[in-house]
């Protein structure tokens, strides 16, 4: 959803769109990105019509009124489930990926769920970070981190970076980032024709970890998470921009 001041067809092109009565912006996000303009991504679940409906039901079989904010974090039932990969219709959880690293993930508390659902992503696996992971987890490799300034940012993850937000932390600390050059990388990695800009933020990178005294192996270990993460966002996906 694009917002401007006055008519928007004064501001962007637009065309009309497949749906009847629908009109988009020729440009995609990241154009519309680049040129300021202010623009809010929409997306839509299934599964929100699926709980609505479940919540329905509840109502008229038994009388039970159901708060999808109150559900309780620590239903055992409910862990058995995920550690035995008896997982189909659950969302996020329920694919052959996902059911194949449950029983090795074993969740046993709310956390482990996000970091479920977040080690199955292009990302970790394509930067090799699935295994680590679990090894370390389940006591077979020692906790580990490329640099010891890194372990307030990592210790959750057992060392091995997960999240988005981890990374831009990790260029703060080691590269001496801005808060505005963290968010430049962040929007180079959401960029579908990111190549250059992450070429150039390596350098960028690079010449901070080495005005940090962080150089050799343990720089190239850092930069190759970052990089290897870039692939968390939304992967070959480019949704039009509707109106």
């Amino acid at each position: 959803m694009v917002i401007c001041q006055g008519q928007l067809d004064s501001v962007v092109p637009l065309e009309p769109a497949a749906m009847p009565g629908r009109v988009v912006v020729q440009w995609d996000k990241e154009d519309c990105a680049d040129l300021g303009i202010i623009k809010v991504d929409l997306l839509g679940l299934g599964m929100m019509a699926v709980l609505e409906e479940s919540i329905q039901i509840i109502r008229a079989t038994s009388g039970e009124e159901v708060d999808l904010a109150h559900l309780p974090t620590d239903d055992a039932f409910v862990y058995h489930a995920l550690q035995n990969a008896d997982t189909i219709g659950m969302f996020q959880v329920e694919s052959r990926a996902q059911m194949s690293c449950l029983p090795r993930l074993r969740p046993q508390k709310f956390y482990d769920i996000v970091v479920q659902v977040a080690i199955i992503r292009p990302g970790p696996i394509v930067g090799n970070m699935v295994n680590p992971y679990l090894s370390r987890r389940l006591g077979r490799a020692p906790v580990k981190y490329a640099h010891p300034a890194l372990e307030p940012v990592l210790r959750r993850t057992l060392g091995v970076p997960l999240f988005q937000e981890q990374l831009l932390k990790m260029a703060m600390i080691c590269a001496g980032f801005s808060g505005g050059e963290a968010e430049e990388l962040r929007r180079a990695m959401g960029f579908k024709r990111s190549e250059a800009r992450m070429r150039e933020i390596e350098i960028k990178l690079r010449r901070g970890m080495t005005k940090e005294g962080i150089t050799g192996q343990t720089q190239d270990e850092i930069v190759q998470s970052i990089a290897s993460l870039r692939f968390m966002v939304f992967p070959n996906r480019t949704p039009p921009v509707l109106l």
